[in-house]
Protein backbone atom coordinates (compact mmCIF):
# COMPACT_ATOMS: atom_id res chain seq x y z
CA UNK A 1 0.00 0.00 0.00
CA UNK A 2 3.18 2.90 0.63
CA UNK A 3 4.35 1.46 -2.42
CA UNK A 4 1.62 1.89 -4.18
CA UNK A 5 1.04 5.43 -2.42
CA UNK A 6 4.55 6.61 -3.61
CA UNK A 7 4.00 5.57 -6.90
CA UNK A 8 0.71 7.37 -6.97
CA UNK A 9 2.65 10.35 -5.51
CA UNK A 10 5.40 10.31 -7.73
CA UNK A 11 3.49 9.43 -10.97
CA UNK A 12 1.28 12.36 -10.57
CA UNK A 13 0.23 14.45 -13.11
CA UNK A 14 -2.14 17.02 -11.76
CA UNK A 15 -0.34 20.13 -13.39
CA UNK A 16 -0.23 21.46 -16.91
CA UNK A 17 1.63 19.78 -19.27
CA UNK A 18 5.05 22.04 -20.36
CA UNK A 19 3.82 22.19 -24.06
CA UNK A 20 1.36 24.88 -22.82
CA UNK A 21 4.46 26.84 -21.45
CA UNK A 22 5.55 27.15 -25.26
CA UNK A 23 2.11 28.30 -26.11
CA UNK A 24 1.38 24.81 -28.19
CA UNK A 25 3.83 26.33 -30.97
CA UNK A 26 4.99 22.99 -33.19
CA UNK A 27 8.04 24.69 -34.22
CA UNK A 28 9.25 25.27 -30.49
CA UNK A 29 7.74 22.19 -29.07
CA UNK A 30 9.23 19.97 -31.83
CA UNK A 31 12.35 21.80 -32.25
CA UNK A 32 12.65 21.01 -28.46
CA UNK A 33 11.71 17.46 -28.45
CA UNK A 34 14.60 16.88 -31.61
CA UNK A 35 17.18 18.27 -29.51
CA UNK A 36 16.52 16.89 -25.65
CA UNK A 37 16.06 13.62 -27.87
CA UNK A 38 19.76 14.07 -29.68
CA UNK A 39 21.20 14.95 -26.41
CA UNK A 40 20.26 11.93 -24.41
CA UNK A 41 21.32 9.39 -27.78
CA UNK A 42 24.73 11.18 -27.27
CA UNK A 43 24.72 10.91 -23.37
CA UNK A 44 23.86 7.23 -24.38
CA UNK A 45 26.08 6.86 -26.90
CA UNK A 46 29.09 8.06 -24.18
CA UNK A 47 27.86 5.68 -21.53
CA UNK A 48 28.52 3.25 -24.20
CA UNK A 49 32.01 3.96 -24.96
CA UNK A 50 32.90 4.40 -21.30
CA UNK A 51 31.66 1.33 -20.23
CA UNK A 52 33.77 -0.83 -23.44
CA UNK A 53 36.55 1.46 -22.47
CA UNK A 54 36.77 0.27 -18.92
CA UNK A 55 35.99 -3.52 -19.88
CA UNK A 56 39.06 -3.53 -21.79
CA UNK A 57 41.31 -1.19 -19.60
CA UNK A 58 40.40 -2.95 -16.12
CA UNK A 59 42.75 -6.03 -17.90
CA UNK A 60 45.85 -2.95 -17.73
CA UNK A 61 47.47 -3.24 -14.44
CA UNK A 62 48.65 0.14 -14.46
CA UNK A 63 45.00 1.97 -15.69
CA UNK A 64 42.95 -0.66 -13.45
CA UNK A 65 43.05 1.58 -10.39
CA UNK A 66 41.49 4.06 -12.30
CA UNK A 67 38.17 2.67 -13.93
CA UNK A 68 36.14 3.55 -11.44
CA UNK A 69 36.40 6.92 -13.04
CA UNK A 70 34.97 5.06 -16.50
CA UNK A 71 32.30 4.25 -14.07
CA UNK A 72 31.15 7.21 -12.16
CA UNK A 73 31.43 8.88 -15.39
CA UNK A 74 29.30 6.48 -16.87
CA UNK A 75 26.46 6.77 -14.70
CA UNK A 76 26.85 10.75 -14.96
CA UNK A 77 26.33 11.03 -18.11
CA UNK A 78 23.67 8.50 -18.24
CA UNK A 79 21.41 10.50 -15.44
CA UNK A 80 22.35 13.49 -17.71
CA UNK A 81 20.56 11.59 -20.30
CA UNK A 82 17.48 11.01 -18.15
CA UNK A 83 16.67 14.40 -17.76
CA UNK A 84 16.47 15.02 -21.56
CA UNK A 85 14.12 12.21 -21.95
CA UNK A 86 11.89 14.07 -18.66
CA UNK A 87 12.25 17.00 -20.73
CA UNK A 88 10.66 15.31 -23.62
CA UNK A 89 8.01 13.46 -21.66
CA UNK A 90 6.90 16.59 -19.62
CA UNK A 91 5.84 18.44 -22.87
CA UNK A 92 2.67 15.95 -22.66
CA UNK A 93 2.57 13.80 -19.46
CA UNK A 94 3.38 16.56 -17.02
CA UNK A 95 4.71 14.35 -14.38
CA UNK A 96 7.09 16.66 -12.88
CA UNK A 97 7.59 14.93 -9.54
CA UNK A 98 9.34 12.17 -11.31
CA UNK A 99 11.40 14.40 -13.76
CA UNK A 100 12.51 16.31 -10.02
CA UNK A 101 13.42 12.36 -8.85
CA UNK A 102 15.68 12.67 -11.65
CA UNK A 103 17.29 15.26 -11.80
CA UNK A 104 17.92 14.26 -7.84
CA UNK A 105 19.96 11.06 -9.13
CA UNK A 106 21.48 12.79 -11.55
CA UNK A 107 22.78 15.57 -8.90
CA UNK A 108 23.47 12.21 -6.60
CA UNK A 109 25.95 11.50 -9.41
CA UNK A 110 27.07 14.39 -10.46
CA UNK A 111 28.59 15.92 -7.34
CA UNK A 112 30.50 12.72 -5.98
CA UNK A 113 32.09 12.52 -9.44
CA UNK A 114 32.95 16.02 -9.60
CA UNK A 115 34.78 16.01 -6.16
CA UNK A 116 36.39 12.92 -6.60
CA UNK A 117 38.00 13.87 -10.21
CA UNK A 118 38.67 16.94 -8.55
CA UNK A 119 40.68 15.10 -6.24
CA UNK A 120 42.36 12.64 -7.95
CA UNK A 121 43.26 15.06 -11.40
CA UNK A 122 46.46 15.84 -10.78
CA UNK A 123 47.76 12.53 -9.88
CA UNK A 124 46.12 11.88 -13.15
CA UNK A 125 47.49 14.25 -14.59
CA UNK A 126 51.52 12.94 -13.61
CA UNK A 127 50.41 9.79 -14.48
CA UNK A 128 49.45 10.70 -18.02
CA UNK A 129 52.41 12.65 -18.38
CA UNK A 130 54.32 10.17 -17.49
CA UNK A 131 52.71 7.93 -20.18
CA UNK A 132 52.93 10.11 -23.23
CA UNK A 133 56.84 10.75 -22.30
CA UNK A 134 57.17 6.92 -22.27
CA UNK A 135 55.31 6.84 -25.27
CA UNK A 136 57.01 9.50 -27.22
CA UNK A 137 60.21 8.10 -25.98
CA UNK A 138 60.00 4.58 -27.17
CA UNK A 139 58.91 6.01 -30.88
CA UNK A 140 61.70 8.12 -30.71
CA UNK A 141 64.14 5.57 -30.01
CA UNK A 142 62.57 3.21 -32.63
CA UNK A 143 63.35 5.42 -35.56
CA UNK A 144 67.18 5.96 -33.90
CA UNK A 145 66.96 2.46 -34.66
CA UNK A 146 66.16 1.95 -37.43
CA UNK A 147 68.31 4.97 -38.92
CA UNK A 148 70.93 3.34 -37.10
CA UNK A 149 69.95 -0.06 -38.60
CA UNK A 150 69.49 1.34 -42.06
CA UNK A 151 72.90 3.09 -41.76
CA UNK A 152 75.10 0.05 -40.87
CA UNK A 153 73.20 -2.30 -43.63
CA UNK A 154 74.56 0.43 -45.91
CA UNK A 155 77.89 0.43 -44.13
CA UNK A 156 78.31 -3.25 -44.16
CA UNK A 157 77.60 -3.67 -47.49
CA UNK A 158 80.33 -0.68 -48.47
CA UNK A 159 82.51 -2.52 -46.37
CA UNK A 160 81.99 -6.05 -48.11
CA UNK A 161 82.30 -4.51 -51.70
CA UNK A 162 85.74 -2.64 -50.63
CA UNK A 163 86.88 -5.52 -48.82
CA UNK A 164 86.56 -7.63 -51.92
CA UNK A 165 87.61 -5.40 -54.30
CA UNK A 166 90.77 -4.82 -52.55
CA UNK A 167 91.04 -8.44 -52.11
CA UNK A 168 90.86 -9.47 -55.75
CA UNK A 169 93.44 -6.01 -56.79
CA UNK A 170 96.12 -7.44 -54.34
CA UNK A 171 96.59 -10.97 -56.00
CA UNK A 172 97.22 -8.99 -59.82
CA UNK A 173 99.57 -6.52 -58.09
CA UNK A 174 101.53 -9.45 -56.54
CA UNK A 175 102.14 -10.82 -59.70
CA UNK A 176 102.77 -7.68 -61.38
CA UNK A 177 105.72 -7.22 -59.00
CA UNK A 178 107.14 -10.46 -59.30
CA UNK A 179 107.31 -9.67 -63.57
CA UNK A 180 109.25 -6.77 -62.94
CA UNK A 181 111.29 -8.46 -59.78
CA UNK A 182 112.53 -11.11 -62.42
CA UNK A 183 113.40 -7.88 -65.29
CA UNK A 184 115.18 -5.99 -62.63
CA UNK A 185 117.73 -8.94 -61.49
CA UNK A 186 118.07 -10.10 -64.84
CA UNK A 187 120.58 -9.29 -67.74
CA UNK A 188 120.86 -7.08 -70.43
CA UNK A 189 118.72 -4.13 -69.18
CA UNK A 190 120.05 -0.65 -70.00
CA UNK A 191 120.19 1.63 -67.13
CA UNK A 192 117.29 3.92 -68.06
CA UNK A 193 115.20 0.54 -68.66
CA UNK A 194 116.92 -0.25 -64.62
CA UNK A 195 115.43 3.08 -63.74
CA UNK A 196 112.16 2.60 -65.36
CA UNK A 197 111.75 -0.67 -63.62
CA UNK A 198 112.40 0.70 -60.74
CA UNK A 199 109.38 3.37 -61.05
CA UNK A 200 107.13 1.02 -61.88
CA UNK A 201 108.23 -1.19 -58.77
CA UNK A 202 107.76 1.72 -56.37
CA UNK A 203 104.63 2.23 -57.99
CA UNK A 204 103.40 -1.02 -57.47
CA UNK A 205 104.28 -1.52 -54.26
CA UNK A 206 103.10 2.07 -52.95
CA UNK A 207 99.53 0.71 -54.83
CA UNK A 208 99.68 -2.93 -52.94
CA UNK A 209 99.90 -0.61 -49.89
CA UNK A 210 97.08 1.66 -50.69
CA UNK A 211 94.66 -1.90 -51.27
CA UNK A 212 96.44 -3.29 -47.76
CA UNK A 213 94.88 0.22 -46.30
CA UNK A 214 92.09 0.00 -47.59
CA UNK A 215 91.49 -4.13 -46.63
CA UNK A 216 92.81 -3.11 -43.19
CA UNK A 217 89.45 -0.82 -43.10
CA UNK A 218 86.96 -3.58 -42.60
CA UNK A 219 89.32 -6.83 -41.71
CA UNK A 220 88.73 -6.62 -38.15
CA UNK A 221 90.76 -8.76 -35.67
CA UNK A 222 88.05 -10.50 -32.90
CA UNK A 223 89.71 -8.64 -29.98
CA UNK A 224 91.53 -5.53 -29.78
CA UNK A 225 95.60 -5.74 -30.49
CA UNK A 226 98.59 -3.32 -29.23
CA UNK A 227 98.22 -0.55 -32.14
CA UNK A 228 101.05 2.05 -32.40
CA UNK A 229 99.75 5.70 -32.78
CA UNK A 230 103.17 6.78 -34.54
CA UNK A 231 103.05 4.44 -37.01
CA UNK A 232 99.84 4.16 -37.86
CA UNK A 233 99.22 7.82 -37.96
CA UNK A 234 102.17 8.00 -40.20
CA UNK A 235 101.19 5.49 -42.60
CA UNK A 236 98.02 7.42 -43.02
CA UNK A 237 99.65 10.85 -43.72
CA UNK A 238 101.81 8.87 -46.59
CA UNK A 239 98.73 7.61 -48.15
CA UNK A 240 97.23 11.01 -48.02
CA UNK A 241 100.00 12.96 -48.80
CA UNK A 242 100.17 12.77 -52.82
CA UNK A 243 96.50 14.44 -52.76
CA UNK A 244 97.68 17.07 -50.17
CA UNK A 245 100.84 17.85 -52.34
CA UNK A 246 98.71 18.11 -55.67
CA UNK A 247 96.42 20.80 -53.63
CA UNK A 248 99.41 22.39 -51.95
CA UNK A 249 98.26 21.78 -48.47
CA UNK A 250 101.19 21.26 -46.09
CA UNK A 251 101.00 18.90 -42.86
CA UNK A 252 102.41 19.40 -39.53
CA UNK A 253 103.21 16.90 -36.76
CA UNK A 254 104.02 16.44 -33.65
CA UNK A 255 103.32 13.00 -32.00
CA UNK A 256 104.76 11.67 -29.04
CA UNK A 257 103.50 8.32 -28.18
CA UNK A 258 105.34 5.97 -26.50
CA UNK A 259 103.52 3.38 -25.58
CA UNK A 260 100.71 1.20 -27.37
CA UNK A 261 97.12 1.04 -26.21
CA UNK A 262 94.81 -1.46 -27.16
CA UNK A 263 92.43 -0.81 -29.98
CA UNK A 264 91.41 -2.17 -33.35
CA UNK A 265 93.37 -0.59 -35.79
CA UNK A 266 91.42 -1.02 -38.77
CA UNK A 267 88.59 0.96 -37.32
CA UNK A 268 90.85 3.76 -35.60
CA UNK A 269 92.87 3.97 -38.89
CA UNK A 270 89.04 4.75 -40.65
CA UNK A 271 88.56 7.59 -38.34
CA UNK A 272 91.78 9.35 -38.89
CA UNK A 273 91.59 8.80 -42.43
CA UNK A 274 88.39 10.67 -42.38
CA UNK A 275 89.20 13.49 -40.38
CA UNK A 276 92.22 14.30 -41.93
CA UNK A 277 90.61 14.02 -45.86
CA UNK A 278 87.47 16.27 -43.75
CA UNK A 279 90.39 19.18 -43.14
CA UNK A 280 91.49 18.87 -46.67
CA UNK A 281 88.40 19.13 -48.24
CA UNK A 282 87.62 22.08 -46.11
CA UNK A 283 91.07 24.19 -47.02
CA UNK A 284 90.15 23.17 -50.89
CA UNK A 285 94.02 24.40 -51.83
CA UNK A 286 96.51 26.25 -50.26
CA UNK A 287 96.48 25.55 -46.39
CA UNK A 288 97.75 23.69 -43.75
CA UNK A 289 96.56 20.85 -41.60
CA UNK A 290 97.98 20.07 -37.97
CA UNK A 291 98.21 16.42 -35.99
CA UNK A 292 99.27 15.94 -32.80
CA UNK A 293 99.62 12.91 -30.43
CA UNK A 294 100.36 13.52 -26.75
CA UNK A 295 99.80 11.60 -23.40
CA UNK A 296 96.94 12.63 -21.23
CA UNK A 297 95.04 11.37 -18.45
CA UNK A 298 95.58 7.46 -18.46
CA UNK A 299 95.45 7.50 -22.49
CA UNK A 300 96.49 9.58 -26.11
CA UNK A 301 95.04 12.93 -26.76
CA UNK A 302 95.03 12.89 -30.99
CA UNK A 303 94.35 16.39 -32.65
CA UNK A 304 94.21 17.21 -35.98
CA UNK A 305 92.99 20.88 -36.76
CA UNK A 306 92.91 23.34 -39.95
CA UNK A 307 92.88 26.80 -41.35
CA UNK A 308 90.00 26.37 -43.40
CA UNK A 309 86.71 28.17 -42.95
CA UNK A 310 85.45 26.76 -40.20
CA UNK A 311 82.03 25.26 -39.86
CA UNK A 312 79.46 27.61 -39.65
CA UNK A 313 77.33 27.91 -35.94
CA UNK A 314 73.97 26.46 -37.47
CA UNK A 315 75.78 23.63 -38.52
CA UNK A 316 77.67 22.84 -35.47
CA UNK A 317 74.79 21.18 -33.37
CA UNK A 318 74.22 18.69 -36.36
CA UNK A 319 77.98 17.85 -37.09
CA UNK A 320 77.61 14.16 -35.68
CA UNK A 321 74.26 13.84 -36.83
CA UNK A 322 73.70 10.57 -39.37
CA UNK A 323 73.57 11.68 -42.85
CA UNK A 324 74.16 15.51 -42.40
CA UNK A 325 77.21 16.87 -44.66
CA UNK A 326 78.20 20.31 -45.32
CA UNK A 327 79.90 19.24 -48.36
CA UNK A 328 76.29 19.06 -50.51
CA UNK A 329 76.52 16.37 -52.94
CA UNK A 330 79.85 15.20 -52.77
CA UNK A 331 79.10 14.45 -48.92
CA UNK A 332 77.62 10.92 -47.12
CA UNK A 333 76.68 12.48 -44.13
CA UNK A 334 77.78 9.13 -42.64
CA UNK A 335 81.81 10.05 -41.81
CA UNK A 336 81.49 11.85 -38.90
CA UNK A 337 79.10 9.87 -37.48
CA UNK A 338 80.49 6.86 -37.70
CA UNK A 339 83.82 8.23 -36.04
CA UNK A 340 82.10 9.38 -33.40
CA UNK A 341 80.32 5.98 -32.84
CA UNK A 342 83.77 4.25 -33.28
CA UNK A 343 85.72 6.64 -30.61
CA UNK A 344 82.71 5.70 -28.08
CA UNK A 345 83.18 2.26 -28.67
CA UNK A 346 86.41 1.90 -28.30
CA UNK A 347 86.24 3.97 -24.95
CA UNK A 348 86.89 7.33 -25.69
CA UNK A 349 85.36 10.59 -26.75
CA UNK A 350 85.50 12.88 -29.88
CA UNK A 351 85.05 16.30 -29.31
CA UNK A 352 85.81 19.73 -31.61
CA UNK A 353 85.92 23.73 -32.11
CA UNK A 354 85.62 26.13 -34.81
CA UNK A 355 86.03 29.41 -35.82
CA UNK A 356 84.84 31.45 -38.84
CA UNK A 357 86.44 34.53 -40.32
CA UNK A 358 83.60 36.57 -38.64
CA UNK A 359 84.14 34.94 -34.67
CA UNK A 360 87.60 35.23 -34.63
CA UNK A 361 91.25 36.53 -36.45
CA UNK A 362 92.20 32.71 -36.67
CA UNK A 363 89.77 30.58 -38.48
CA UNK A 364 90.06 26.87 -38.80
CA UNK A 365 88.49 23.55 -37.11
CA UNK A 366 90.35 21.50 -34.08
CA UNK A 367 89.16 17.76 -33.46
CA UNK A 368 90.37 16.47 -30.47
CA UNK A 369 90.39 12.53 -29.64
CA UNK A 370 90.71 11.11 -26.33
CA UNK A 371 91.67 7.37 -25.94
CA UNK A 372 92.12 5.14 -23.12
CA UNK A 373 95.31 2.97 -22.81
CA UNK A 374 92.98 0.09 -21.86
CA UNK A 375 91.13 -2.43 -23.74
CA UNK A 376 87.91 -1.65 -25.53
CA UNK A 377 84.61 -2.38 -23.92
CA UNK A 378 83.38 -4.23 -27.07
CA UNK A 379 83.97 -6.66 -29.59
CA UNK A 380 83.34 -6.04 -33.32
CA UNK A 381 80.66 -7.06 -34.76
CA UNK A 382 81.65 -8.26 -38.15
CA UNK A 383 85.28 -9.74 -38.58
CA UNK A 384 86.68 -9.78 -42.15
CA UNK A 385 86.31 -13.75 -41.33
CA UNK A 386 83.01 -13.62 -41.88
CA UNK A 387 83.51 -11.75 -45.17
CA UNK A 388 85.00 -14.75 -46.04
CA UNK A 389 82.67 -17.20 -45.01
CA UNK A 390 80.01 -15.53 -46.72
CA UNK A 391 82.36 -15.62 -50.31
CA UNK A 392 82.61 -19.43 -49.66
CA UNK A 393 79.37 -20.40 -48.81
CA UNK A 394 78.48 -17.94 -52.26
CA UNK A 395 80.96 -19.94 -54.14
CA UNK A 396 79.40 -23.73 -52.63
CA UNK A 397 76.10 -22.39 -53.85
CA UNK A 398 76.73 -21.04 -57.45
CA UNK A 399 78.82 -24.33 -57.70
CA UNK A 400 75.92 -26.72 -56.41
CA UNK A 401 73.31 -24.51 -58.89
CA UNK A 402 75.72 -24.97 -61.52
CA UNK A 403 75.66 -28.65 -61.31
Amino acid sequence: MFWHRATDYILSSNYMAHRFCYLLQPGLIWTNVVMDSLIAASYLLIFLALFWMSSRLRQVAEINRYVWIFVAFGTFIVACGMTHVMEVITLWWPIYRFSTVVKTICAAASVPTAILFVRIAPALTRNMERFIFMLSTTQQEKDRALTSLIASEKLAVAGRISASIAHEISNPLESVGNVLHLLRTGAGLSPEMQRLVDSAQGEIIRAGDIARSTLSLYRESAAPVEVSLVPLLQSIIDLQAPALVRNNIQIQTRMRATVAIRAYPGELRQVLINLIQNAAAAIGEDGKIFVRVQPRRGGYSITVADNGPGVQPADRTRLFSLFFTTKGEQGTGLGLWLAHSLIEKLGGRIKFRSRTAGEAAIRGTLFNIWLPLGTPPYVPLAPFSSVQAGRRQMQKTASVASR
